[in-house]
């Protein structure tokens, strides 16, 4: 359940921008709306803590009165409807779990800030920052999306995005900072964003100009925005009316392009996206603060262990079938019957869509040959332009091609394919993968794409299979295949990552020649999830549920229409 709340809460944050998805309510009566459908009162929670002299101290915190009226329940179901209908088939259901969604989160944020104030949670300047890039994120986001309304009124192409990235934050992910004390340093000043993304101030004048047009109307989007919410109090009115004069002052001061650094910080943007983004990390903090005293034996790991190695030497050892599924599925395996794995790691340098388009077309000419179609790939693959990956996102600044991208990766991965040790080179082209990568499957995959060694046995595009099945008989771990790998999505450079062995693996072998983890923690691992979710079941039946009846008050009379209609 916990998981589902982030995960929803985050949802929420999605469509607290200023972009509106589908309704599913079609009716909109304002004065109905307007009906108080839930409330939650005020009421103490107290935690003990522990004061300077180490003596156990009771912390009370009052809560406020929270008020969930039926305009934000119609504006949640319209907003989620999706996720929603997966768990509830008829229009009742959709609506009693929305409002136990709502009700559910202003309780654990209630209990959230209540550990804030006793000090058992932390929530400084490092916690701020992150919550005031996010917001930039939906600033930039929602610009980016009015710069492409713009665009269609002038009859102009898009800016390209990639909006199937995996990662929330990002267009790729970021690797990880690792420390031998896996100590993360505090943030020490407040982050602001910089200059280079001001929008309006870099580029040529036609992007300066759809920049800065996009901004004055993103500015002018967040007025609109406020202007009728009925829910906006005399408080909220007087930071608005702050936040305006001092944003009309920049413009006609400084330029349009230098409200940019402010907007992160006005109630604007906190009432419209900043609230939800800030109780999203308060909800992951509270999951932290619960579970963070789980513990999980070596006695624990090792019967694990245990057990599932002698299940697999028993089911591999009697089916091919069994351990092939295995495999295929990515699973932990800890016995192999045989060794006919292996495992390669790759980089992405993908066609752009008007390429991709172009390969379509062309593959579907009338008489088109298998060898046309490879050459016309080839030609394509000579027109890829590659952008390294600053912060998880395209550096447009720094356009490449792909024989300049080869040539780095060949620079840095020779010298470590002599080593004995194959641990720099694995980890090597980690860092290439971070930085030049776009397959989403390609990040944090410590072992690689599996692959069987036959050519019946694969999944994968021709190209990749020939090109893997080669580096298995002619290369060696470690070594990179510098020959372009070119298939329907584009150029793959090649890493040959692990082999497999016959035989069991033991507890604290690695799983990688990277040595980033061990097959000790790939088995603790669900045992500590497993206790987690427990603590937080326990949590959830003690308090949350305690809670949901004895201080909210849901007014179904007032919404049940939204069923019945």
């Amino acid at each position: 359940m916990f998981k589902r709340l982030v995960i929803s809460i985050l949802t929420i944050v999605m469509a607290a921008t200023m972009l509106t998805g589908c309704s599913f309510f079609k009716h909109n009566n304002e004065r109905d709306y307007r009906q108080v459908a839930a409330e939650i009162k005020s009421y103490e929670i107290t935690n003990t803590v522990r004061n300077d002299d180490d003596e156990p101290e009771t912390k009370v915190y009052k809560t406020q009165k929270r008020t969930i009226y039926k305009y934000d329940l119609v504006e949640y179901v319209n907003n989620n409807y999706s996720s929603l209908s997966q768990s509830a088939s008829t229009a009742k259901g959709i609506i009693e779990a929305a409002m136990e969604m709502l009700v559910d989160t202003e309780l654990v944020i209630n209990e959230a800030d209540a550990l804030i104030d006793a000090g058992l949670v932390k929530w400084g300047i490092t916690e701020r920052n992150n919550v005031k890039k996010q917001i930039y994120s939906v600033i930039d986001s929602t610009i980016l999306s009015i710069e492409n309304e713009i665009l269609d009124e002038r009859d102009k192409p898009h800016i390209e995005t990639d909006s199937d990235s995996s990662d929330a934050e990002t267009t790729y992910p970021v690797k990880p900072v690792e420390t031998d004390e896996d100590y993360t340093p505090e943030d020490t000043v407040e982050w602001e964003p910089e200059l280079i993304n001001y929008p309006g101030l870099s580029g040529d004048s036609e992007k300066r100009s759809l920049e800065s047009e996009a901004l004055r109307r993103f500015i002018s989007l967040l007025y609109d925005r406020v202007k009728d919410d009925f829910r906006v109090t005399d408080e909220d009115r007087k930071k608005f009316d702050a936040d305006k004069k001092l944003i009309e002052n920049t413009i006609n001061t400084k330029g349009i392009s230098y409200v940019y650094p402010i907007l992160g910080d006005t109630h604007y943007m906190y009432y419209i996206s900043g609230k939800n983004i800030e109780r999203s990390f308060k909800i992951n903090a509270l999951k932290d603060y619960l579970t963070d005293s789980v513990t999980v034996s070596d006695e624990e790991v090792y019967a694990s262990y245990r057990s599932m190695l002698n299940m697999q030497t028993s089911s591999f050892s009697q089916s091919a079938a069994a351990f092939d599924s295995a495999m295929s599925a990515g699973n932990t395996v800890l016995f192999y019957p045989n060794d006919d794995y292996f495992y390669v790691k790759h980089i992405l340098l993908p066609f752009s869509d008007a390429q991709t388009a172009e390969l379509k077309a062309y593959k579907e000419r009338a008489g088109v040959t298998e060898a046309q179609i490879e050459g016309f790939r080839r030609q394509l693959a000579a027109g890829i332009v590659c952008y390294p990956h600053v912060n998880g996102e395209d550096d447009l600044s720094h356009p490449m091609t792909v024989d300049e991208v080869m040539g780095e990766i060949r620079a840095k991965m020779l010298p470590l394919q002599d080593e004995d040790d194959t641990r720099l080179a694995n980890l090597a082209f980690d860092d290439l993968i971070y930085k030049y990568n776009t397959d989403p499957g390609a990040f944090d995959n410590n072992k690689g794409y599996v692959v069987k060694n036959s050519k019946d046995g694969n999944s994968y595009m021709e190209e990749f299979t020939d090109a893997a099945l080669y580096m298995r008989k002619n290369l060696k771990v470690g070594d990179v295949y510098y020959e372009k790998v070119i298939t329907d999505y584009g150029v793959h450079i090649m890493y040959f990552a692990d082999t497999t062995k016959v035989g069991a693996v033991d507890l604290y072998d690695y799983t990688t020649p990277g040595k980033v983890e061990q097959y000790y923690d790939l088995i603790a691992e669900p045992i500590r999830t497993t206790r987690e979710n427990a603590r937080y079941s326990t949590w959830e039946a003690e308090i949350l549920n305690y809670n949901y009846k004895k201080q909210a008050t849901l007014y179904k009379d007032r919404y049940s229409d939204l069923w019945e209609d």
